[in-house]
């Protein structure tokens, strides 16, 4: 099994080549100029003379205009876009790429509402917030609230660290699992060796699973991972 890893918040070339050389499946590049981990083009085109663009990005908007989508994609074209706003479902389709919808998490009924109105949505990021604040505050959210049905298409975010991905894992495995603050020395800046111990920490429990026969595994458990062509 793999469980996806999304190491958001990148902001610079040493962040992403890090996050890269540890084995994360994605990088997520905040794209919204209220956020302090905001990353300006100038800056996403000097991490792509660093690193390349060879990687999976996810560009996380709230509430773009399509030039701003297609800026980033012109640059970064292997891309899951991931919409953290009041965006419309046609209007996260329209691009043509896979998407991403980032839904804070308050309450089941209000969640499962959400989740109704983006069935096209490649996955699903559930994360703490609020109108304000749209994720990125490094708190946790009751994780009994996420739909078991759903495991498949869930990316867990909001307040992982090192210290307790182990819980959340031990109760319900998604699909992926985001990380940022978790894995900062302070906003914006990424700490390597957080980073390694996350990652790691994640890998050496998908082999521990292994060992585990398919019959005692729980629901939850989900064998997919992003793939673009």
């Amino acid at each position: 099994m793999n469980i996806f890893i999304k190491i958001c918040g990148i902001t610079n070339p040493s962040d992403a080549k890090a996050s890269l050389e540890y084995r994360a499946d994605a990088l997520g590049f905040i794209q919204t100029k209220k956020s302090k981990r905001f990353v300006s083009l100038e800056t996403l085109n000097e991490i792509k003379r660093e690193v390349g663009n060879n990687f999976l990005s996810v560009p996380v908007f709230v509430n773009p205009d399509r030039n701003q989508v297609l800026e980033f994609l012109n640059i970064f074209p292997n891309s899951i876009i991931q919409f953290h706003g009041d965006e419309e479902e046609d209007f996260c389709l329209s691009f043509k790429k896979p998407f991403i919808k980032a839904l804070n998490v308050t309450n089941q009924k209000e969640l499962l509402r959400d989740l109704n109105n983006f069935k096209k949505s490649h996955a699903y990021l559930l994360d703490s917030g609020d109108s304000e604040n749209r994720g990125g505050t490094g708190e946790t959210f009751d994780w009994k609230l996420i739909p078991k049905e759903l495991s498949d298409k869930i990316i867990v975010a909001g307040g992982l660290n090192s210290n307790n991905i182990n819980i959340l894992l031990d109760d319900y495995i998604p699909y992926g699992i985001d990380v940022s603050s978790g894995v900062e020395s302070i906003i914006g800046v990424k700490d390597h060796k957080k980073i390694k111990n996350f990652i790691k920490t994640v890998r050496s429990y998908e082999l521990s699973l292994i060992h585990i026969s398919e019959p005692t595994r729980r629901r939850g458990i989900s064998y997919a991972v992003f793939c673009l062509k």
